[in-house]
């Protein structure tokens, strides 16, 4: 029974998590190649409240999932943090994020990213991970960064977050990590919410998987 009842709770919550993520449509933006990894680090410790970590280590992950022409998901950086404590100094658990980005430079056509999910080492936890969306600040590599002059480049981003505490110990090497990411399309917003909300559904949707091995530092 209890059991029955558990799995009623996670129903709803997902179908509530679901009626929020069909309405957010991603933003029209082009995502920076060349985006240095302290801008992602301090943007994801604001989004975080994150006031201090013994130990971050990023890398990037060079990889993108082309969805249609001019639309593309981008796996930024993988990140590492231990040893963070939050602003009213309490201690969090160790994370692995995983940051994304989706560009999407069509004008007549819109993206819903309706669901992201993923596994550590073939390992799957219910509602797990967990992810966020939060504004990178970017300030690029070259010398006449936006940033040096006080009016750095933003962007939208999603964290994708494993708290270790949740997984088996990461290996001293070849750990991997998968991820995927469901969406809809279509031309509008409007088009979009209209089908999410109507009995046939979105009309548009698709999945992009992709699977990372992390460095060996990542343990």
């Amino acid at each position: 029974m209890m059991k029955a009842k558990r799995s009623i709770v996670i129903m709803i919550f997902i179908a509530l998590f679901a009626l929020l993520a069909g309405c957010n449509v991603s933003h029209k933006q082009t995502v920076p190649e060349d985006t240095d990894p302290d801008s992602v680090l301090q943007s994801l410790y604001t989004a975080e409240h994150i006031k201090s970590v013994k130990s971050a280590i990023i890398e990037p992950l060079n990889k993108s999932s082309e969805i249609e022409q001019g639309i593309r998901i981008y796996y930024q950086y993988a990140i590492l943090l231990k040893g963070a404590v939050d602003q009213e100094n309490k201690d969090i658990a160790n994370q692995l994020y995983i940051v994304t980005a989706v560009e999407n430079t069509q004008e007549n056509r819109e993206i819903s990213v309706q669901y992201i999910g993923g596994s550590l080492n073939g390992e799957i936890r219910e509602l797990r991970p967990r992810h966020k969306t939060f504004q990178v600040n970017a300030c690029r590599t070259e010398s006449d960064s936006p940033c040096d002059s006080g009016d750095p480049t933003s962007y939208e981003a999603y964290a994708v977050i494993f708290s270790l505490d949740e997984y088996s110990a990461l290996e001293e090497q070849g750990n991997v990590v998968d991820i995927t990411v469901r969406y809809a399309l279509g031309k509008n917003k409007k088009e979009l919410r209209e089908q999410f909300l109507s009995d046939s559904g979105l009309q548009e949707t698709g999945k992009a998987a992709v699977s990372f091995q992390l460095p060996a530092a990542f343990h």
